[in-house]
């Protein structure tokens, strides 16, 4: 989902102006990855230990983070932000109707 939502500018662009993206953000935002998030992270505490600083980590594992949001407060903060009501329709079939099927040919899966 985060790879379709990168790609998807129209909706990236809609959290971007908004200013909904944390600068620390790297998921979701293209020149940004696990990679620069880790080495954002190195780089902090590199600079705190040279400056023998105190610092603190938090580290959470959002593996499945969209099972934890309620889904209708996001969808209807998604729908009110601008984003395309037809983009809003497919999150909302993802999130709470989620459902697969492979084509080869004219062959189809069940779902």
């Amino acid at each position: 989902m985060e790879h379709v939502v990168a790609g998807y500018t129209c909706i990236r662009q809609v959290w971007e102006n908004r200013d909904w993206l944390y600068e620390g953000q790297h998921g979701f935002r293209p020149g940004y990855s696990c990679e620069s998030q880790i080495i954002t992270v190195c780089q902090d505490i590199s600079d705190s230990l040279d400056e023998a600083a105190r610092l603190d980590a938090i580290i959470i594992g959002l593996s499945k983070a969209f099972d934890l949001v309620p889904h209708d407060r996001l969808l209807k903060k998604i729908a009110t932000s601008g984003v395309d009501s037809r983009v809003v329709v497919w999150i909302r079939e993802f999130l709470i109707e989620p459902s697969q099927r492979v084509t080869v040919g004219r062959h189809y899966s069940e779902e």
